[in-house]
Order: structure tokens, then sequence, then C-alpha cells
């Protein structure tokens, strides 16, 4: 039988090109892979993974910068199981040889950790790793986080081969994670877009509800008063008409300035303004509305009464707004009470009924436009307590609601004494 001839082995040059092929390759996968995600957390996710199948390491990681550029605020692994996250516990922070790529971002190889004179050592359940290369990925001349690899697969310690990859993939990461960062903000300010439109329609929907409300109502009191059919009829039609005519009114005055306050046009006209006057002015506004449901107004003042520097116009308008709602909660026959407290530098109103209260869990909402706090009664804010607390605030002020014990709601006004811009 003939002899068989020995297989020929590759040229060593050949089998060299054939691995910087495969590698090369792998490179650009790797490339095509980072850029084709969209998310910041999965670009990282990404990153890591690529460049431990690149480099052929057993580990791999990357490390995002806090804002003080000193310590890692998120970190990123690959090649652990689940599993064994969990066993190693908090990840680290960026002190041993990842601090130093931290403090002095070039990169960094070792052969064995444990002997590196910047070892910090490593946590329990944390596997065994002895070589190391770490690289910092720059993004617009600032430092954005470090890519880590241990454990060379298939030799004692990573090559500058390895070194010229992970800086490559550094790179490739740098701008994949600028794109998944404006990828980012760019779906957030949809989203806050397409918020603002669902609020406008909302706002748009609530406003002509209630316009309509109170024009149906005017309408409908109007025809019986055209009517005439007997004097006291008469009388409490024109009252309605009267009354529904001022509701609409004071709405369409709330919207405009809610337009105008959005629209930063609100400027305050600053004069010295006597408290005790301007809470009179205001209380004399709402007492037919009070007598309507025999509702008491009370006014209590502590240290005495002074002036204030404010623009009393607007005090008037938010402290009218706030015995309108105070009146119209309130049960039948009880008191709505102004208290008045001056301190050294704020004065604080405080509007006291004794109706349903507002739930703790809707307090963060009432200062919204429509926004419900009563259930069972079914009445709104509507654009009063909206358009009072952005003019407390154009004035140097601010207004929220208090916890109150028992029934009922507390509204603070605070305004300082002089504005710093009054003039």
């Amino acid at each position: 039988m003939p002899k068989k001839r020995p297989r020929r082995r590759a040229p060593k040059a050949t089998t060299e090109a054939l691995r910087v092929r495969r590698r090369f390759e792998r490179l650009l996968s790797a490339g095509l892979a980072i850029f084709s995600e969209r998310s910041l957390d999965q670009v990282l996710q990404q990153v890591a993974d690529s460049a431990r199948e690149v480099v052929e390491a057993r580990y791999a990681a990357l490390g995002v910068l806090a804002p003080d550029q000193k310590s890692l605020s998120q970190f990123v692994t690959s090649g652990l199981s689940e599993a064994e996250r969990r066993r190693i516990g908090d990840p680290p922070t960026g002190r041993g040889l990842l601090g130093l790529v931290i403090s002095d971002p070039k990169p960094i190889r070792t052969a064995d950790i444990n002997k590196h004179p910047k070892r910090f050592g490593f946590p329990p359940h944390h596997p065994a790793m002895k070589s190391f290369l770490g690289v910092p990925i720059v993004s617009h001349g600032e430092v954005f986080g470090n890519l880590y690899l241990t454990e060379k697969v298939g030799a004692t310690e990573f090559t500058p081969e390895d070194e010229a990859i992970a800086v490559l993939l550094a790179a490739h990461a740098a701008v994949a994670v600028e794109n998944a960062r404006l990828h980012d903000e760019s779906q957030r300010l949809v989203g806050q877009v397409e918020a603002m439109q669902r609020q406008r329609d909302l706002f748009s929907a609530m406003m002509n509800h209630e316009l309509r409300n109170a024009l149906t109502g005017v309408y409908g009191w109007a025809q019986r008063l055209v009517r005439g059919k007997s004097p006291e009829q008469d009388a409490r039609a024109a009252h309605e008409v009267y009354e529904g005519a001022e509701r609409t009114i004071t709405l369409l005055n709330n919207f405009l300035d809610l337009t105008r306050l959005d629209a930063g046009k609100v400027r305050p006209v600053w004069h010295d303004v006597d408290i005790a006057a301007a809470v009179a002015r205001a209380m004399a506004g709402v007492e037919p509305a009070a007598e309507t449901k025999q509702v008491r107004l009370l006014t209590e003042y502590s240290n005495g009464t002074a002036t204030l520097r404010t623009d009393p116009v607007r005090l008037e308008q938010i402290l009218v707004n706030l015995l309108t709602n105070a009146v119209r909660h309130s049960p039948d026959g009880e008191t709505v009470a102004v208290q008045v407290e001056q301190g050294r530098s704020d004065v604080r109103f405080r509007v006291v009924d004794h109706g349903p209260g507002v739930p703790p869990e809707l307090r963060a909402g009432i200062f919204e436009p429509f926004e419900r706090f009563d259930p069972h009664s079914g009445l709104g804010t509507g654009l009063g307590l909206p358009v009072s607390r952005r003019l407390a605030e154009v004035m140097g002020g601010r207004l929220v609601v208090e916890n109150a014990v028992g029934p009922g709601a507390t509204f603070t006004l605070v305004l300082p004494r002089r504005p710093p811009d009054a003039t």
C-alpha cells in the first residue's frame, strides 16, 4: 500500500494572517453591535460584552464616572452570572486599580493584579483574577468612564495588541454613548411634548366644560326672567343670572392671568398696603356668597396690624380666590377665618375653613388647573388656586396648603414684608 503523505502545516505567516483577520472581523461585528443599540444602558452592556469577546477576556466591566469625576456611579459587568453578582454584593466605587484608571486616565496593563502596588483587594465571593487591562472612555475631551478586562483567555497577560483593540473599542463606546444620550434626551423631550399636548387638550376640554356650564345656567335663568311669571321667580332669576355672569367673568379673568403668568408677562406693581384694609376689601367681595350659605367670615390678627410692601391688586385677588374656595367647600352655617400673623421678615395670611379638607394624597396636585380635591361634591379648584400660587411666587412669596387636624383646610399665603426687587 502506498504510504500516506503527511499533511502540510500552513505557514506560520498564513496562520497569523488568519488570526488577525478573524479578530478584525470580530472587531467590526462588535462595532456594529455597539452602534445598533439606542438606549444608554443597552449601549454600556453591549460595549462590555463586545470587549470581552474581541479582546478574549473571561471578564469585562464598564464603570461610569460619577459627577465628582472621582468615583463610579454605575458598573456594568460581563462574564458574571446574576447569582455571582448577588454573592459579590455592592458594585465597586473606584478604588485600587479601578481608581488608578480614574485618577490617571490612560491604559494600564498588569500580569497580576495582586502584585500591583495600587491593588485594593477583592470582596468576599469575588472570582479570582490576575491579569488586568483598563482603558479610559473619553468623550468630547472628558472621561466618561473606564473599560476594564481581566483574565486573558489562553495567556497569562494581555498584549499590546489587546490594549490597542481595547482603546479602539473605548473610542467606539464614546461615540455610541453620546448617540445614546442624544437618543434618550430626544425621547425625553418627545415625552414632555406629548404630555404637554395631553395637558393642553385636557385643559381646553375642562375650560370649555366650565364655561358651558356657567353660560347654560345664565341662559336658562335669563329665559325665566324674560318670561316674568312672578316677582319671586324674577328676583331669584336675576340673582342667578348675576352670579352666573360673575362666575364666568372670574373664570375668564383667571384664564387670562394664567396665560400671562405662563408667558412671564405679569409684573407686580409695588405699593405700601394697609394689611387690615386689604383683608377687609377681600372679605367684602365674598360676603354675598357667604350670606347665601350662612357662612360667617372672621378675621384674627396677631401682633397687631401694619403695612406691607406688595401689589395690592394681586394680594386682594389671591385672598378673594382663597376665600371663595373656602366658602364654596364649607358646610352651611360654618365659619371661614382669615388669620394674619406678622413676622419680622414676612406676613402670613391663613384662610381656614371647616369643609371636607384636602386628602394627603391629593395635596401635591391641588394647585393644578381644575384638579378635584373634594371627590364627594364633584367640585374642583378651577383656576383660582393655580393662579394664586403663581401670583404669590411672582410677588416673592409662596402659597401652600397646611396639614389640618380634623376636618377642614388651611391655605397659607406667605409674603415678604419688602420683596428684594420692590421699588
